[in-house]
């Protein structure tokens, strides 16, 4: 990735960052599927300069990366955020500094709620049990334990979307809404695959389809 292009969030006192995230992805997402390469492919790659915050787990930066300077300036993020304009600022398309020395996936996180897991851990002890002819009670300890590690994961930094329905007859507020959870891990040396990113922007998971963005302060 050779260009990038930062959105700064700006929160004030009726628009906080959690607002302010969910407003700006939901259009960036859009931008990604308008611009979309493949079914469910994007060139773009998208970046959180500031995960990990104290304050805010994402902080309060967004950054769009490409391989070349027009395929950000074809997006229009400008257009696309216009009605927030109040509370984004958007800079210049520049190129990536020449002396990157680390990388970042950005990946998403789906699990089930561990509450809802515990409740049905038993039944699922059951059926595990007599498939594979182990004792209920060990399988059901491995359950809880693996369930019990979810608990962290579902501390990940999150998004609160909404799914684009193909129901053309639904209202925004109708339509499912979720937690997108985004997972960091930094490298000093990326995968050599070739693999485009998901129209959220983010890497798949996989590490045969991995793909990582450049990682820098700026």
């Amino acid at each position: 990735m050779n260009y990038y292009l930062d959105i700064t969030l700006l929160p004030d006192a009726e628009a906080n960052l959690g607002f302010l995230w969910h407003k700006v992805y939901q259009q960036i997402h859009l931008l990604l599927v308008e611009h979309k390469v493949a079914d469910k492919d994007s060139a773009i790659g998208l970046s959180f300069p500031k995960y990990g915050d104290k304050q805010f787990p994402l902080g309060d930066k967004l950054r769009l990366l490409a391989q070349t300077e027009q395929q950000l300036v074809n997006l229009k993020a400008e257009q696309w955020l216009s009605r927030l304009s109040d509370y984004v600022h958007i800079k210049a398309v520049k190129a990536v500094p020449s002396n990157i020395t680390e990388y970042a996936y950005f990946k998403r996180w789906r699990f089930k709620s561990p509450d809802k897991l515990r409740q049905s851990v038993d039944m699922r002890a059951q059926a595990i049990a007599t498939k594979n002819g182990y004792g209920v009670s060990e399988v059901k300890a491995r359950l809880l334990s693996s369930i019990d590690k979810l608990d962290n994961q579902s501390k990940l930094p999150f998004i609160n979307l909404c799914s684009l329905s193909t129901d053309g007859t639904l209202s925004p507020a109708e339509r499912k809404k979720f937690l997108l959870f985004i997972e960091q891990k930094i490298v000093e040396k990326p995968s050599d695959n070739q693999w485009l990113f998901t129209c959220y922007g983010l890497s798949r998971r996989t590490d045969e389809q991995q793909i990582a963005v450049p990682w820098f302060e700026g």
